[in-house]
């Protein structure tokens, strides 16, 4: 359990800070952590797609670019399958992107091209900031 441990903290990038803690509550960790530590737990099970619900959700800009590096490295490994809300971290994390409104598929593409050219207009009223 603590080679998994550890393992999942390392891949997480959280292992440095928390080593020497980890006796300690969860509670106590900042907001970034709490969200790389979620990963963490998903990781543990060496899973083939990890689904990840809007990740920088309420956090500062450090804590989110932090978690925004951690994907970029974990989709080298791992499908990803990340919701975001965000249209500027889907442009900077994503390969492929789809658009969802009103429980609907609108658009699904490369993300270099749906933001380019967008084919619905809903999608690109959402990307260029009409509607949210």
């Amino acid at each position: 359990m603590d080679e998994i441990v550890k393992r999942s903290l390392k891949q997480a990038g959280l292992w440095n800070e928390v080593k020497g803690r980890l006796q300690e509550s969860a509670f106590n960790l900042r907001p970034g952590q709490k969200a790389r530590l979620c990963i963490a737990r998903a990781l543990a099970v060496q899973p083939e797609v990890l689904l990840i619900d809007d990740p920088a959700y309420n956090l500062d800009p450090v804590s989110a670019a932090q978690v925004e590096d951690l994907i970029l490295e974990l989709k080298q490994e791992y499908t990803l399958v990340l919701a975001t809300n965000s249209m500027q971290q889907a442009g900077r994390v994503s390969d492929y992107i789809a658009f969802l409104s009103e429980g609907f598929l609108v658009e699904f593409g490369p993300t270099s091209d749906v933001f380019a050219r967008p084919k619905d207009k809903r999608t690109e009223d959402y990307i260029t900031g009409r509607f949210s």
